[in-house]
C-alpha cells in the first residue's frame, strides 16, 4: 500500500522531496492508520487530509522557499525518526539533519522541574479517586499527561504517545506493564501503582544527579 500511495502523491504533487513518518515509516501501520508525510513541492503551503483507497492521508506540503529562509525545527519535530523516500537536491536530508540535531540538544528537565511534575501527579491522583465526573475526567487526564512525564524522567524527548509507547516496549518493559495495567484496568490500585512507579524513577534520577548538583549548589533537596 505504501508504494501505491507514494505513486499517487508523486503523480498529484510532483514533489522534490518526501519524508514519511509515523506508523507507515516504522512498519507498525494497521487498519485505520494515517499515512503521515511531509512533501516539498512547488505551490503554496497546504494540507492534504483526504483519503486514498481507504487510507486517511495526513500530508503536509511546503514550497522549497519555506526552507530557504529562517525556519524553526520545532515546527517539524514530527518527522524525527521518519524515512526519506524522495530527495532531489538534498532538501529532505537537510531538513532531517537539522530537526534531528534540534531534538538531540533539547534541554533536560531539572530536578526541581521533575519534582513539580511528580507533585502534580500526586495531586491529580488524589482528585482522580473522587467518585464523581470531575474525578474520572482527571483520571484520564493523569493517564495522558503522565506518559510525557515518563519521558522526562527517563531523559527522552517527548515525540508523541506512539513513540513513547514504542520506547517503553523496547527499553522499559516494567513501565509498559504497569502503564498498560493502569490504562486497561481503570482501578485505583493500578493507577496508584503507575504513579508510584514514576515516583521511583524520579528518586533514581535524583540519586544519579544529586551528588554533582550538590557540589555545584550546596543546597539542593532530593525527592
Amino acid at each position: 500500500m505504501e508504494a501505491t500511495i507514494l505513486r499517487y502523491l508523486r503523480d498529484k504533487y510532483h514533489p522534490l522531496a518526501i519524508i514519511i513518518y509515523g506508523s507507515f515509516a516504522d512498519g507498525s501501520s494497521g487498519p485505520g492508520s494515517d499515512f503521515d508525510a511531509l512533501l516539498i513541492a512547488a505551490g503554496e503551503k497546504r494540507h492534504d487530509d483526504s483519503s486514498f483507497k481507504g487510507v486517511p492521508l495526513d500530508v503536509f506540503l511546503y514550497p522549497p522557499e519555506q526552507f530557504q529562509k529562517d525556519w524553526d525545527p520545532a515546527d517539524y519535530i514530527q518527522i524525527c525518526g521518519g524515512r526519506i523516500v524522495e530527495d532531489r537536491g538534498g532538501l529532505a536530508a537537510g531538513l532531517m539533519e537539522r530537526v534531528n540535531a534540534y531534538v538531540a540538544q533539547l534541554p533536560r528537565k531539572s530536578l526541581a522541574e521533575l519534582r513539580e511534575e511528580l507533585n502534580w501527579c500526586r495531586k491529580m491522583l488524589a482528585r482522580a479517586l473522587r467518585d464523581d465526573d470531575e474525578g474520572f475526567y482527571r483520571w484520564h487526564w493523569l493517564l495522558t499527561d503522565s506518559l510525557e512525564i515518563f519521558c522526562d524522567l527517563v531523559r527522552e524527548p517527548w515525540l508523541g504517545p506512539k513513540k513513547a509507547l514504542k520506547l517503553m516496549a523496547a527499553s522499559y518493559g516494567v513501565a509498559l506493564r504497569v502503564y498498560r495495567r493502569a490504562l486497561r484496568e481503570m482501578t485505583p490500585e493500578a493507577l496508584r501503582n503507575w504513579i508510584d512507579y514514576l515516583d521511583d524513577l524520579a528518586k533514581l534520577e535524583a540519586a544519579r544527579e544529586l551528588p554533582e548538583k550538590t557540589e555545584e549548589s550546596g543546597n539542593l533537596t532530593a525527592f
